[in-house]
């Protein structure tokens, strides 16, 4: 980076206040910038809605008067990188749309800071408790149906997951989508007005989007600990006419976590028992680390940490907050847990006269679903059509091969993914999606 060209960094966030609001309706981003005195905005993985909080001078009064911020207005903001990555090159990184939901003053210079969350405007998807039964559903379905409700659009990466009959039982919509996406793996946020859902095993699965050396981290720490987390867990549930109750294992060993649940089915009890103790051991090993921004890095990506001896290895991004301040400094604040193996695999047990049985050992995975979005570095099962280099040009038939995807080539080729035998190797061949499927 050339010295003569220093990183600069500003915010650009536009405000729009409530049409019952009197006064100025609309404050663009330059009258904004001109009383910004810091911004901040946090970006979860999953459990919580983005959100922004400005604070701004007050010299004028007006914000304690006529501008005074009023729920309801809304904040469009983003952030501006000039010569950040490269001198004279300018980035705009979009934080998202906001509605105002907190506002405080302090004195004696009556400084007003504002805050944002990014849900729908209006109370209704947080607060406005509901009732209903579903039957038959599987997750897609029902969060598509809220998401209608909201007008909001639904972003959905993953497995057809069935839920059988669920109560929705005097809750919030927000709290209740959470929990069933909670309760089956799946992590669910609000941005900029969709509802995003995916598998976070997936996700940690995904290569790093960077790699973070000692030098880069401007502070940091670092917790692990064995309270509260697992090695397996068992659920119970009945099963067929006669309800017989059966017993779901997942893992094995000594801290064995006991979940006490209603359960319909082998996938309903193998998908609540993994989310649950994998959802624990997220807590296992945890860092957080504040660096200068890159914004390569979002929630739901994992980074490399290197150089910190046997406290580096590949993590998960739970939250980003990226802080601005007055003078353009840039910083981004990741909280990060370990990726570490996950638990997947469900050994069913039959229980009668006081006697155990295993009848049967399966993988919890949801149903591939149709749509499903297949990345570089995925595990896949090869059945059908495949064209394998050296082979002359025709297609061999394959048969529930293990391949990872190692090169995705543009939508208008037949055989648009290459695979490979092994994580990162060297491609093996190249397959049409119709022949994959995730393992």
């Amino acid at each position: 980076m050339n010295k003569e060209t220093p990183r600069q960094a500003s915010v650009s966030v536009t405000y729009q206040k409530a049409k019952k609001a009197g006064g100025t309706s609309k404050h663009p981003a330059a009258v904004m910038a001109e009383y910004n005195e810091g911004f901040s905005y946090t970006d979860p993985a999953s459990g919580e809605s983005d959100t922004v909080s400005i604070t701004l001078t007050n010299i004028d009064l007006r914000w304690a008067n006529k501008w005074m911020p009023k729920k309801g207005d809304k904040l469009t903001a983003k952030i501006i990188e000039k010569s950040w990555d490269k001198a004279g090159q300018k980035k705009t990184f979009y934080c998202g749309k906001f509605c105002l939901d907190d506002l405080s003053y302090t004195g004696p210079e009556l400084t007003c800071t504002i805050g944002g969350v990014s849900v729908p405007e209006g109370n209704a998807f947080r607060s406005t408790a509901r009732s209903k039964t579903w039957k038959k559903a599987t997750l897609k379905e029902v969060a598509a149906e809220v998401a209608k409700k909201y007008h909001l659009k639904l972003q959905y990466t993953g497995g057809t997951i069935k839920l059988g009959t669920i109560e929705q039982s005097n809750e919030a919509d927000s709290s209740f989508l959470t929990k069933v996406c909670q309760d089956y793996g799946m992590a669910i946020k609000i941005y900029s007005g969709k509802i995003v859902i995916y598998d976070k095993g997936q996700f940690e699965s995904r290569k790093p989007v960077a790699t973070l050396k000692k030098a880069d981290l401007q502070d940091w720490s670092y917790n692990t600990t064995l309270v509260g987390t697992y090695t397996g867990a068992q659920i119970k549930y009945t099963s067929g006419k006669d309800d017989k109750e059966m017993k779901c294992v997942v893992g094995s060993g000594k801290r064995i976590l006991n979940i006490n649940e209603k359960v319909e089915s082998l996938q309903e009890a193998q998908l609540k028992a993994c989310a649950k103790v994998n959802a624990e051991n997220e807590k296992a090993v945890t860092m957080s680390i504040t660096i200068m921004a890159n914004n390569r890095i979002a929630a739901g990506s994992t980074v490399n940490i290197k150089g910190l001896y046997q406290l580096s290895g590949k993590y998960f991004v739970d939250k980003v907050t990226h802080n601005i301040s007055p003078d353009g400094a840039y910083t981004m604040a990741l909280e990060l847990h370990k990726c570490q193996k996950r638990i997947s695999k469900a050994t069913v047990m039959k229980e009668y006269q006081g006697q155990k049985k295993a009848v049967a050992s399966k993988t919890a995975t949801a149903q591939p679903a149709a749509g499903e979005t297949l990345a570089v570095g995925d595990k896949v099962i090869v059945n059908g059509p495949a064209y394998w280099g050296g082979n002359g040009g025709k297609a061999n038939q394959c048969s529930n091969m293990t391949m990872y995807i190692t090169q995705i080539l543009g939508s208008g080729y037949k055989y648009q993914y290459g695979v490979a035998k092994r994580k990162g190797g060297t491609r093996y061949g190249w397959c049409g999606k119709e022949s994959l499927k995730k393992a």
